[in-house]
């Protein structure tokens, strides 16, 4: 349920470049009931693909995914993308993770990107993700979009969470 009301959510582009929506949308009950209280959700960045997304570029500003420019952090699921609003690996919790568990089909594997240099990721993160099934790989952002590519080309279930570099080589 969650995934379709994900997937309701997300705009197609048609340009190349996507820009941040000011747009808010009501959020929904599990039992698909409006919910009666004031709680409202904006999306930065949704893009639908027909097929599975990947990594074409990445720079300091942020990443080309499937033709689009993302500027930022972005993290991409199976079937889309959106801006992640984790700026620093120190930001990562269990709690900007949660996007992760509620999509199905459930991610076999999650790709995380953490800039310029691989860094460990709290213990109490890794152990959340592997109780909810997930296996965590933590790399830089580099190795990170060609082991996120690698993998959706394998069919894989597989999700990123990535922090654009400092600097290019």
């Amino acid at each position: 349920m969650a995934v379709a009301r994900l997937a309701a959510l997300c705009r197609v582009t048609q340009r190349g470049v996507w820009r941040p929506s000011p747009l808010s949308y009501r959020m929904m009950s599990l039992d698909g009931t409006e919910d009666e209280g004031p709680t409202r959700t904006t999306l930065d960045a949704v893009v639908v693909n027909k097929s599975r997304p990947y990594i074409t570029a990445y720079s300091p500003r942020g990443f080309v995914i499937s033709g689009k420019k993302v500027f930022g952090p972005v993290a991409i699921l199976p079937s889309c993308f959106l801006q992640w609003k984790v700026m620093r690996k120190e930001d990562i919790s269990a709690d900007s993770l949660a996007l992760f568990n509620v999509i199905y089909p459930k991610l076999e594997i999650l790709v995380l990107g953490l800039g310029d240099r691989i860094a460990r990721l709290h213990p109490s993160v890794k152990k959340r993700l592997l109780q909810d099934g997930i296996t965590v790989e933590a790399m830089d952002t580099a190795n990170a979009c060609s082991t996120f590519n690698y993998l959706a080309s394998e069919n894989r279930v597989v999700g990123a969470a990535l922090i654009p570099v400092t600097k290019t080589s």
